[in-house]
This record gives C-alpha cells, structure tokens and sequence, in this order.
C-alpha cells in the first residue's frame, strides 16, 4: 500500500451533478485523490498530471477552496475542493491577518509533484539526533544500529 503524504476529512468535493459529496482528500506519493466515506472516489488524478493548484479565500461566505487544473485524457479539467468555517468577530476584525486554509495543501502537493519529499529529510533528521544522542552516550552503538536500518528500510 502506497504511504499516504496527508490526509483531511471533513472537506467537500464540487463536482458534476453527481460528483459532489462530503469526504477526505488525500495526498499519496503519486496521486492525489477525494474520496466518500464509503471509500468511493468522486476525484482522482495522479501528481504528474496536476498543471496547478490554487487556493482562494472565501471572504464573507466562510468557505475556503482550492482549485486542482489537471490533464484527463488530454483534456483540461478542474477539481473544486471546500472547506467551510466559523468566523468569529475577533477573525472578521482582523481580515488581513487570515490566510488560506488551504495553503498547507497546496505546498504538500508542490512539494510531491515537484520531488521536494519531507519525508526523507525527517528520516535524515532523526538519524542526526540518533547520532548525538549515541554521542552522548544515551543510546548504545547497537540501539543506533537498530534504529538506523530501521530509518533508512533496511
């Protein structure tokens, strides 16, 4: 099974009229994907087709949306993802502070498209802080061992 990257329920997909539905978005190593409860998917494309990602703000209707331009037997077309929120009157005082729910989404999927893969960059994290700790006397030279196979997938 495919390592998911980063998932979210409580979204809604807007699609056709019978491709709409509340679910999750998920974002695997190759795909990026919008799927029922049910585990039916009402969206589906793999990361080398995706042409872009946009996120737009709802200002004054609560719900944010992120716009997926991908390439479906070479033609273009446009996945609507929607996040609704509570505003608060401290949030509507305050308009230039907010941002886009979905710019987090938007970088993972930059990121997964473009090779940029957080993942390693922890493992190699980890395997630093090991080292010190190994270093300091902490952990043992077999405990690191251990530990660095497991890291790395050997």
């Amino acid at each position: 099974m495919e390592q998911v990257l980063k998932k979210e329920s409580g979204l809604r997909f807007k699609g056709g009229l019978f491709g709409s539905g509340n679910g999750s978005l998920v974002l695997s190593q190759t795909e990026l994907y919008f799927a029922k409860k049910s585990g039916t998917r009402l969206f589906s494309t793999a990361l080398k087709d995706i042409q872009s990602v946009n996120c737009k703000k709802g200002i004054g209707t609560g719900v944010d949306h992120m716009f997926v331009i991908y390439q479906e037997g070479g033609k273009e077309k446009r996945a609507k993802i929607e996040h609704f929120s509570f505003f608060t009157a401290a949030t509507i005082g305050n308009l230039s502070r907010l941002t886009t729910y979905f710019t987090p989404w938007e970088q993972a999927i930059n990121d997964a498209r473009f090779g940029k893969n957080t993942q390693h960059s922890s493992g190699l994290d980890d395997l630093e802080k090991l080292s010190q700790l190994r270093d300091k006397g902490v952990i043992t030279d077999e405990e690191f061992s251990a530990k660095k196979k497991q890291l790395l997938g050997l």
